[in-house]
């Protein structure tokens, strides 16, 4: 029941957390998952809005995805400060070792099952370095 018509303004005020994030931008809370411990870009639960709609507004429920460059040149020339997908995983096979030493780990803190580990390393072991989420 409303007692008193309009509401009293305070004088109140709250603080804003934000979350924090490693080197490459991505959430360091939460349970990361072989894509964020092996990752290609950096990957947000928010988005910006368009220019011409609701410009620099949050918009909720959506993320987004940006990729890193693929070489050391293309991140140079960008001013990306994160490094590149080739200076991070320079051959397959460190993609592979990282990928699977990140499975490994999130089965062994029982937060990922065996089967499902191995079905993601198969899937790596066969396309490689992901180009995309």
């Amino acid at each position: 029941m409303i007692t008193r018509e309009p509401p009293q303004v305070g004088s109140g005020s709250y603080g804003i957390l934000e979350m924090q994030v490693d080197a490459d931008g991505n959430d360091l809370a939460g349970i990361r998952s072989v894509f964020l411990q092996t990752p290609i870009g950096t990957y947000t639960g928010w988005n910006l809005g368009r220019k011409d709609r609701f410009e620099n507004g949050m918009c909720n429920l959506q993320g987004s995805f940006v990729p890193f460059a693929s070489t050391k040149v293309e991140r140079i020339a960008a001013g990306d400060p994160r490094l590149s997908i080739e200076e991070r995983y320079p051959t397959k096979e460190a993609y592979l070792a990282a990928f699977k030493k990140a499975a490994s780990d999130l089965v062994a803190q029982r937060f990922l099952l065996p089967d499902d580990a191995d079905s993601l390393v198969k899937t790596a072991e066969s396309e490689g370095v992901r180009n995309a989420p």
